[in-house]
């Protein structure tokens, strides 16, 4: 089982983990066109199993992909060879990750950042992410825009939040998802329950997600040294407004 810093035990299995979010988000476009825009080395902080990192391979980026989860780097690796593609895949924590290279852009993709729940280690995050980006390098990531409605949902209510070929064969998984907020860390906290048709298992997964309001979220940038070029509220890039889902931060280092 693997746990990363906040507990989380979600990436338990690199094939469930990725069968679980098919087809995925639709962040693929927008973060090609920023490694583009960076003209060099392009790292990924939480690749995960890859979703990201090959695409941008495939179109020409010159990407390394970081995580610290074992399982999901494995599959990363497996899918990389598959596809006849050469990407360095470094197991390492981002919070203390002393890079041999720099790179024109750092990105953490799908509300990776909210895994990162005390200063300490957001501190941490930014720093290394510092020491990672060479001049004139951009950090670009993505969070959930906090919904009130979420924030006071029933601890006790079970919400089916997906249902899928269950990868190890023989029918589908059942996921059923508890949703508890809590108030004095700002985490929410999630339990997966899964469950497999096939012979009626069940077990259960935690993820737990920090959550940034969005003036909050400004100010974790500024205080840590990063100046925001750009905040949209999707990845069509639209504006930032209250009703957006999400919140995509475009920063530089302040010299």
């Amino acid at each position: 089982m693997t746990k990363i810093a906040d507990g989380s035990e979600i990436y338990w299995d690199a094939r469930q983990y990725d069968a679980f979010n098919a087809p995925g988000a639709d962040d693929t476009a927008f973060y090609l066109a920023e490694a583009k825009k960076a003209r060099g080395p392009v790292l990924e902080l939480a690749c995960g199993t890859g979703r990201l990192t090959l695409p941008l391979k495939k179109a020409g980026a010159d990407i390394t992909g970081l995580d610290v989860a074992a399982p999901m780097l494995a599959l990363a690796r497996a899918k990389a060879a598959a596809a006849g593609l050469k990407i360095p895949f470094v197991r390492a924590d981002a919070r203390r990750y002393a890079p041999r290279r720099r790179f024109a852009l750092v990105f953490m993709a799908f509300n990776s950042l909210q895994h990162f729940a005390r200063r300490a280690d957001l501190e941490g995050l930014f720093s290394s992410v510092r020491r990672c980006l060479a001049p004139g390098g951009k950090f670009v990531f993505d969070v959930f825009n906090p919904h009130p409605g979420y924030l006071v949902r029933d601890p006790e209510e079970l919400l089916p939040v997906a249902y899928y070929d269950d990868p190890a064969g023989g029918g589908k998984m059942l996921v059923n998802e508890q949703y508890n907020y809590d108030k004095a860390a700002q985490v929410s906290r999630l339990t997966w329950h899964y469950r497999r048709e096939k012979d009626g298992q069940t077990l259960k997964k935690t993820l737990n997600l920090r959550c940034f309001f969005p003036e909050e979220l400004l100010a974790l940038a500024h205080y840590n040294g990063f100046r925001v070029l750009r905040r949209y509220g999707d990845f069509q890039r639209a504006p930032f407004t209250g009703e957006a889902m999400k919140q995509v931060l475009v920063c530089r280092p302040v010299l």
